[in-house]
């Protein structure tokens, strides 16, 4: 098994910004859909951004890649983009990509939130 590379802390006095990933197929077009309003939650610093991918059915390779770039943006700016939902096929890309070692995918909001964890202590 990988290791997984934890994502960056961040308090919840961080901005929150959610999109919900269409339902179908994770593709090139579906993640360019997302560039956008992506790219303008962190244009002004850190930001968690929580991305529901609970409705993607198909992975494409383009997706793959235009995911992990998604994630570049928003690291390299001091956020983090989570993603989280039941999808068996973007958790089998992750697993047999290896990704799970770059991201994770969380099991519900609240948890890709941190809340969870915050919860429990």
């Amino acid at each position: 098994m990988a290791a997984f590379v934890s994502a960056p802390v961040l308090t919840l006095s961080h901005p929150v910004t959610s999109v919900d990933l269409p339902g179908g197929r994770l593709d090139a077009a579906t993640v360019l859909s997302l560039r956008v309003p992506v790219t303008e939650a962190v244009a002004d610093g850190p930001v968690l951004v929580l991305l529901d991918v609970s409705g993607v059915e198909g992975v494409s390779p383009s997706g793959v890649a235009g995911l992990l770039d998604l994630l570049r943006v928003v690291r390299a700016r001091g956020g983090d983009l989570r993603l989280f939902g039941a999808s068996t096929a973007l958790r089998h890309a992750f697993t047999a990509l290896g990704l799970d070692a770059v991201a994770r995918i969380y099991g519900g909001h609240d948890e890709a939130r941190g809340l969870l964890a915050s919860r429990a202590s």
